[in-house]
């Protein structure tokens, strides 16, 4: 019975790691996909503007402006 118990116990506690490791291991890929434009100067009001210049001058995914501690900016997606 105790022998059961340890392993259900084991079983938990190895699921409940791998879960937050898996998790861990997707926040990490997230990590450097999103960048601020170096190519879009001033502030950004049009993201189909700063969606063209991310793909066209930095080769992103796509681009999107939003507010930072700046005001809008344009940031780009790598990921």
């Amino acid at each position: 019975m105790a022998k059961s118990q340890f392993q259900y116990v084991a079983f938990l506690a190895l699921f409940l790691f791998f879960l937050i490791a898996s998790n861990e291991m997707q926040a990490a890929e997230l990590i450097g996909c999103e960048k601020m434009s170096a190519a879009y100067t001033g502030a950004c009001f049009d993201t189909v503007g700063c969606n063209s210049q991310c793909i066209k001058w930095e080769h992103a995914i796509h681009g999107a402006c939003h507010w930072d501690w700046t005001g809008p900016a344009c940031y780009c997606y790598f990921c």
